[in-house]
């Protein structure tokens, strides 16, 4: 099954009500990359792969009745108010950038982040990128903001099971 109709029909199943405690579990670990599946705290079912790495988290997420993949970036340290703009490219190997605008929030822990999303029309051409890629760049527009580099060793196992995850959301 191709990812974009597994993600119609996703989309169009969607639409159950769960109880308001956000929790996640582990599918699987390749690497520093994991596979995850759970709720929010609003209930939503979550799909997503992660990292964690040196006080740094890049994480893919998929939440039910979206049509997007959001991208979460966090640092320790990050002092970013919500909602503030900040522009940046990720580069996988040597394919072309993606330009994005994150918007400034905080995760649970209180820690900052900047959040956007991947548009629909270029979800498949992403997750490609992304499980063939041996690296992702993170350049941040501004003077003081340091580029990221992360290895994408392993990035592909977990992108299987985040497609087979996002998948199992209509069951």
């Amino acid at each position: 099954m191709t990812f974009m109709r597994s993600l119609v029909v996703v989309l169009l199943s969607v639409g159950v009500a769960l109880p308001s405690q956000a929790e996640t579990s582990l599918i699987t670990k390749v690497g520093a990359w994991q596979a995850f599946v759970g709720k929010t705290t609003g209930g939503r079912p979550v799909c997503g792969v992660s990292q964690s790495d040196g006080g740094r988290y890049f994480g893919l997420k998929f939440y039910a009745g979206d049509s997007t993949f959001t991208v979460q970036l966090g640092a320790k340290g990050w002092r970013l108010d919500n909602g503030a703009k900040q522009k940046l490219q990720m580069i996988l190997d040597g394919n072309r950038p993606w330009n994005a605008t994150g918007a400034g929030m905080h995760f649970n822990d209180g820690d900052g982040g900047l959040e956007f999303t991947i548009s629909r029309n270029e979800l498949d051409q992403f997750a490609v990128e992304f499980r063939n890629s041996s690296s992702l760049r993170v350049q941040f527009s501004g003077p003081d903001a340091a580029e990221w580099s992360l290895s994408l060793a392993g990035s592909n196992a977990v992108t299987g099971a985040f497609l087979q995850c996002i998948e199992g959301l209509t069951r």
